[in-house]
């Protein structure tokens, strides 16, 4: 993405007054969006009952092993094999055509996050998230997720913005109560 009139990229900048301010280009990958999605899963009631049927009937399987006829085992075994990789399989396949069919995903990013809150741009399209409309800010392992609301959120790969992290923190950190922010 051309950068005519743009600071370079991870620029951060505070003025006299204490504005501060990144930006910063971010492509996002099927591996991201997968591992977005996954975070999600199974960070939601919907994903703990998963892995907890999942248990229940392998335990019923162990517990009928040897005891009734071998087809009732195998059954509990394979729809607790089933249940636990069915989700995951499931959210790959979804990421992969998320990201594949979406031309806003498919493209480059350009995002700067500042005072005001966070501005994404992509060619002549360009849309800012006031901080009071982030509903929380959380850093996992492999991204930065600015959420929107309970379901949706942007998507940050850390490992493209590893010299901007400390910026998009502080800045976060600044604009959110400690409930919404959960970044280390």
């Amino acid at each position: 993405m051309p950068r005519t009139g743009r600071e370079k990229c991870g620029c951060r900048q505070m003025t006299e007054r204490g504005f501060m301010k990144t930006e910063f280009d971010i492509q996002l990958h099927t591996a991201d969006m997968y591992r977005y999605n996954l975070y999600h899963t199974y960070t939601t009631a919907g994903g703990y009952l998963a892995v907890l049927a999942s248990v229940l009937l392998f335990a019923a399987a162990g517990k009928t092993w040897g005891q009734t006829e071998p087809s009732r085992t195998v059954l509990y075994t394979a729809m607790g094999i089933l249940l636990l990789f069915y989700t995951p399989v499931t959210l790959y396949l979804r990421s992969k055509q998320q990201v594949s069919a979406s031309p806003v995903l498919k493209n480059v990013l350009h995002y700067v996050i500042d005072d005001t809150g966070v501005t994404t741009s992509q060619g002549e399209l360009s849309s800012l998230l006031e901080w009071s409309q982030v509903y929380r800010v959380v850093a996992t392992r492999h991204n930065i997720l600015i959420c929107i609301n309970p379901r949706n959120a942007f998507i940050i790969p850390r490992d493209q913005v590893q010299k901007e992290y400390d910026a998009i923190r502080s800045i976060a950190q600044k604009h959110l109560e400690k409930y919404r922010f959960k970044m280390k």
